[in-house]
């Protein structure tokens, strides 16, 4: 079964967007929406919550969440809106939006003094003094001693770890954009992230008409015709239309068991006959058909709503619900997201667009002679008057991957010694891959994650030239990094350019350097470094390194170096942490993830939990959560392997385990495994939400993010048990924010009121 990703149940019968008219005929005008003043903000909320994720790329939002505050500058690439300035943006509202605070402009403040002098050149030469929101981020790491008589360019020459400080570290409200001399005549583009950055952190865009950008929406040729029919999904047998995609073309036939064939008849304006008389314009609702490009074109299965583009690539319009009873027809507007190589289909909608009557003038755009496509396209499953089948067949399966290591668990050969069983993913009974996702938990808090690109810098004498790339900063001549992106196609001419000055944008190093390629290349770090380690003496046992102290060992060396002293007191640039604390503090994260410190980290059985029984009927609302808590205890530690992707996305469908095992009916509807549903259900009327000092055993807990699930082990809620992806079983004990690991927000708390779907 197909799916969209929904907004709303269906668009209203109204035009929801600015629009104007043109003339066709004497008589006649056709409607089409004003491009000089329709923009984001005319789009209503999305009305449910959805999300996907293809590999390492995903992508989710909640009910009540904005557009803009979804959308990338990736995601409208064909705009090229990384030409734009705020300037620019200012001019077309009649705003000065640059006297704003830089609060409202979240892009800036994730930029480093070091992404700032890149993209402003002059702002080096400028007195720290004459720099104030500059000035109070160094005076707040360093104190005032270091402005006083530097430029900004000295200041960071004598003291380079300056460079790296981001705005955003400090509170930001009182200052203006203006107060950085040139940012609001520098083009968004330039400004590191730009890409990933949603359309919402650049003040006033949101507001911009579509005509507006660099390469403006607009109407694409010349074809308008009118509606001579409207029929319903009852019909079938369409082959001559003039709708489809991208990917398969503009006539694609609608023939599939000759029903759902929903449609507008359509004719040529004026008196006479006409060849394209009597050509369809097939229903997005009920027909899909093939669209997405190169990496992320088999998101929802490769398939997008059947339309047409009379406006252009940066959105699709799809004819949604034609109604014969009274002769109209809906229809709506449908994205796409981008980045990582490639484009999904066009599934990020409906959002309410243009409403026709019968005998009403369309415009179609640019008619093509189009060969009919040799593949019908399929039925979606939608019902009328219903909303689109639910989101839970997205494939992105409430688990949230994203970032995360995969620590395999180690399976013994049959007649294998625990004892003696090594294994690439486990040195001296440490798992190199939980480990590893400890430190990044603690590296990246701040950091622009995998897409993160540093300044350009030498070393050894000139010999090594590079930057800093992805979310453990690997620097592109280091070995474990180099081997990976050289083994690429064009990888070695890759790092030459980076050698050479070259600032990557986010698909060269996605291409390149992958997250996969990233997160292979730290755990070979961490591997060499335990190795070293479990070979070094321990001064408080007086024996080798071993357990939680190797742990601690490990991660002293990733901080200070291979060389560094044991339980040293050396701190970081600004004397923030010392190479004892980052070490208790791996070590700490660590164990919170799931980590063994006493030994392999073996996979629980697959029967572990077999031929438990359900503990009886639905209990009463006031029992509900003690009969969850022991119903948790009952079941264990137990195997996921038999959810979704072998127990990799599984936290919702354990969770779902453990309701459908204390007589509770699982949560999240048709989407019981998409916690995003699970959410739903809770939020309508099988649960409420609880603060978090009221939180009890049995409570269930999600990510801010909606990435990850789990349930309260204790009262106040302070420990948590969920599902371990690398694992595959209901092992993870954390916090109440899984450790930090989805770095989204706070989890939000719900308590479980009605024991029956």
């Amino acid at each position: 079964m197909l799916v969209w990703l929904m907004v709303s149940p269906q668009p209203a019968l109204a035009n929801v967007v600015p629009t104007t008219e043109f003339s066709v005929l004497p008589d006649q005008a056709v409607v089409v929406p004003d491009l000089d003043q329709f923009s984001f903000s005319d789009l209503p909320a999305f009305g449910e919550s959805g999300g996907f994720r293809e590999g390492p790329y995903q992508r989710t939002w909640r009910s009540g969440q904005t557009i803009d505050q979804v959308l990338t500058f990736s995601d409208i690439q064909d705009l090229t809106p990384g030409n734009l300035t705020l300037d620019d943006i200012s001019a077309v509202l009649g705003q000065d939006l640059g006297a704003r605070s830089i609060q409202d402009f979240p892009l800036l403040g994730n930029q480093s003094i070091n992404d700032l002098m890149a993209a402003i050149p002059t702002l080096g030469g400028f007195d720290l003094d004459a720099l104030p929101p500059i000035a109070a981020l160094v005076d707040a790491e360093l104190g005032d001693r270091v402005r006083q008589g530097h430029t900004l360019f000295n200041a960071v020459q004598r003291w380079p770890e300056l460079g790296e400080l981001v705005l955003g570290e400090i509170d930001l409200s009182a200052f203006s954009i203006n107060q950085i001399p040139g940012i609001a005549q520098t083009a968004l583009g330039t400004l590191s992230g730009f890409e990933q950055a949603t359309l919402n952190q650049v003040p006033g865009l949101r507001d911009l008409p579509l005509a507006s950008f660099p390469n403006p929406v607009a109407v694409v040729g010349n074809m308008t015709m009118q509606i001579d029919m409207i029929w319903g999904p009852r019909e079938g047998d369409r082959p001559r239309t003039i709708s489809g995609s991208d990917s398969q073309g503009f006539a694609v036939p609608c023939n599939i068991d000759r029903t759902d064939c929903a449609s507008i008849e359509l004719q040529a304006l004026g008196s006479g006959t006409d060849p394209l008389d009597g050509i369809h314009w097939v229903s997005g609702k009920y027909q899909a058909v093939e669209g997405g490009s190169g990496t992320l074109q088999f998101v929802n299965g490769g398939r997008e709503p059947t339309g047409r583009h009379p406006f252009g690539p940066a959105f699709k319009q799809v004819i949604w619900e034609p109604e014969e009873r009274d002769d109209t027809v809906t229809s709506a507007l449908f994205f796409r997201a981008c980045g990582w190589g490639g484009c999904t289909p066009y599934i990020i909608g409906p959002f309410p667009f243009l409403t026709y009557r019968i005998n009403d003038p369309i415009f179609v755009g640019l008619l093509d002679s189009d060969t009919p496509s040799a593949t019908p396209s399929q039925r979606t499953g939608a019902t009328r008057g219903g909303p689109m089948p639910g989101p839970g067949n997205t494939g992105f399966g409430g688990a949230g991957g994203l970032g995360r290591f995969s620590p395999d668990c180690i399976e013994l050969p049959d007649g294998a010694d625990p004892a003696e069983f090594t294994s690439n993913r486990n040195v001296a009974g440490i798992d190199v891959g939980t480990l590893a996702s400890a430190i990044a938990s603690i590296e990246s808090q701040g950091s622009g994650g995998y897409f993160a690109v540093g300044p350009h810098v030498c070393a050894d004498g000139g010999r090594n030239c590079g930057r800093g790339l992805g979310k453990f900063q690997f620097m592109s001549y280091n070995d474990q990094a180099s081997q990976l992106i050289a083994a690429r196609p064009g990888g070695t001419a890759f790092l030459s350019r980076v050698g050479g000055g070259h600032r990557p944008n986010s698909d060269e190093l996605m291409r390149y350097f992958p997250p996969e390629d990233q997160n292979r290349a730290f755990e070979g770090f961490l591997a060499n470094n335990l190795r070293q380690a479990s070979g070094q003496i321990d001064p408080t046992t007086g024996r080798p390194f071993e357990g939680g102290r190797l742990v601690e060992r490990a991660a002293q060396m990733h901080f200070g170096g291979p060389g560094v002293a044991i339980d040293g007191g050396g701190s970081d640039a600004f004397g923030r942490l010392s190479v004892r604390a980052y070490g208790e503090n791996a070590r700490q994260v660590y164990e919170q993830g799931g980590g063994s410190v006493g030994g392999l980290n073996l996979c629980p059985s697959e029967t572990k939990s077999a031929g438990v029984e359900p503990v009886g009927n639905p209990p009463e609302a006031g029992d509900i959560n003690g009969v969850i808590h022991r119903s948790m205890m009952e079941l264990g530690q137990f195997s996921s392997r038999a959810g979704p992707d072998g127990g990799n996305l599984a936290c919702a469908w354990a969770v779902n385990r453990v309701l459908e095992n204390a007589g509770i009916a699982s949560l999240g509807g048709d989407a019981p495994n998409w916690v995003p549903a699970v959410e739903a259900d809770l939020q309508n009327n099988r649960g409420r939400p609880i603060d978090r000092s009221q939180g009890q055993a049995g409570d269930i807990v999600i990510s801010g993010g909606q990435e990850h699930i789990g349930i309260c082990l204790n009262d106040g809620c302070t420990q948590v048990r969920s599902n371990s992806s690398s694992r595959a079983a209901f092992t993870w004990d954390s916090d109440t924010d899984f450790g930090g690991f989805y770095g989204s927000g706070p989890s939000r708390i719900y308590r479980v009121t009605e024991a029956r779907g």
